[in-house]
């Protein structure tokens, strides 16, 4: 673009404008400002960025943030992880103290004997997956 025609848009966001309110039954000015297309653009702007500040302050520093999609993931993953283990570690154990009670059960009802029980500790579980 050429400097004149710059300059001429530049005038044309400088031009000052007449905005008036009038009291509509009686006709006496209740209101008068003089804005520039310049003054418009900046105060439309300003607003503009406030809201998106504040829309974005809000969506970072309020639980909000958990609604968007991507956000606060990463901490239910987690627990779900740790509660996967421990659901895992939970079914282990269940079933070696199911090995143990059939264990005690077969030595009650004698069909082992108590030399040939296995140690709760040492009973190893194979869990297939």
């Amino acid at each position: 673009m050429s400097s004149s025609r710059l300059k001429k848009i530049y005038k044309n966001l400088k031009y000052k404008y007449r905005l008036v309110i009038y009291n509509e039954s009686t006709f006496e000015t209740e209101y008068s400002l003089y804005l520039s297309k310049l003054n418009v653009l900046l105060l439309a702007s300003t607003v503009l960025v406030i809201g998106m500040l504040i829309s974005i302050s809000l969506l970072l520093f309020t639980s909000l943030k958990y609604y968007m999609p991507g956000m606060g993931e990463d901490a239910l993953r987690k627990q779900m992880r740790d509660l996967m283990q421990e659901t895992d570690d939970l079914r282990r154990q269940t079933k070696e103290n199911e090995l143990w009670v059939e264990n005690i059960k077969q030595v009650l009802k004698g069909e082992i004997s108590a030399n040939k029980i296995q140690v709760k500790d040492t009973i190893k579980v194979v869990t297939s997956k």
